[in-house]
């Protein structure tokens, strides 16, 4: 396939092994499943505090299971899940059933109870720049600022876009089924974050959320870092999308909530800031940048 004019050939690549991630019939199996009342849904953009919701709502549940090799296997991701041979309406060991999507509120499958988490958008892309290098594209192939601007354009189409995602899903974080966290809170104060998911979940046994707060520590999570590798996804996709077998997708990073602004250069983040001011994130919810939402977020939970 020829690349487009001016464009590095590297992010022609990845956009085509990323197009290979799941097949379409994994998708559409995926949008036709149908959860139940109890069903728990972590539902983000990528690199938005995803792996680590599962591993809390799994350590809520199961007391501290850690018997897993992906966390995958025991929260499903449900786009994936056909792919790598999972039964979405199958029972899971521990209860409630727990999953995980990508998906924007108006394709997401309803019915269920949704734990949704946004992060600031700079650190979520530069996350997920580092989540992609090594697997994706080489080491140096690809600048993070040719990064950010390929993934905040209209060709990145494997997942909604982060301001599209965060349109879609603002207008339901007060219903009594939608639990909307921050990644930077959850760095601030893990124990709080945890409190409110065990609430949300309907646990309330106080060994079981002191357990969970110990168990999904960044320190904990990297201990047992190959269990957070991605091994469902690589195992099964990893030869379509033309990548070799033994690649592992490492998900559990610094959570740094500064850092990807500190390493972008001014022109990016202000095309980054520009995505927020164009997909109508302003009017939707009343904030000029992720700042004022963060602070209007709180403010609106402690009224």
């Amino acid at each position: 396939m020829s690349t487009s004019e001016g464009q590095n050939p590297a992010i022609e690549l990845m956009s085509q092994r990323r197009s290979r991630l799941m097949t379409n019939e994994s998708r559409q199996k995926a949008l036709g499943f149908v959860p139940r009342s109890s069903d728990v849904l972590v539902a983000t953009p990528i690199k938005c505090g995803t792996t680590w919701i599962q591993q809390i709502m799994h350590q809520l549940r199961s007391g501290g299971d850690m018997t897993f090799t992906d966390i995958d296997e025991v929260v499903p991701w449900i786009e994936l899940a056909y792919d790598v041979r999972q039964d979405l309406d199958a029972e899971h060991k521990y209860q409630p059933r727990c999953f995980k999507t990508h998906a924007s509120y108006d394709v997401c499958p309803k019915g269920g109870k949704y734990i949704v988490v946004y992060r600031e958008p700079c650190a979520s892309l530069y996350s997920a720049f580092n989540f992609f290098e090594g697997q994706y594209f080489r080491p140096g192939e690809i600048t993070l600022d040719e990064f950010v601007k390929y993934m905040i354009s209209p060709n990145e189409k494997i997942h909604v876009n982060y301001f599209q995602h965060l349109q879609s899903w603002w207008p339901k974080r007060n219903d009594p089924n939608v639990l909307f966290l921050l990644y930077e809170d959850m760095l601030e104060d893990l124990e709080s974050a945890v409190r409110a998911v065990a609430s949300f979940m309907g646990i309330d046994d106080e060994a079981s959320i002191t357990n969970a707060v110990k168990m999904s520590t960044f320190d904990f999570m990297k201990q047992s870092r190959e269990k957070f590798a991605c091994n469902l996804l690589s195992s099964y996709r990893n030869k379509a999308m033309g990548i070799p077998e033994a690649v592992r997708l490492q998900r559990v990073a610094t959570g740094s909530a500064t850092k990807g602004r500190e390493m972008m250069d001014e022109g990016t983040k202000q095309a980054v800031q520009k995505m927020w001011d164009e997909t109508n994130v302003t009017k939707e919810t009343g904030f000029q940048d992720y700042s004022e939402f963060r602070d209007g977020l709180k403010r609106e939970k402690q009224s």
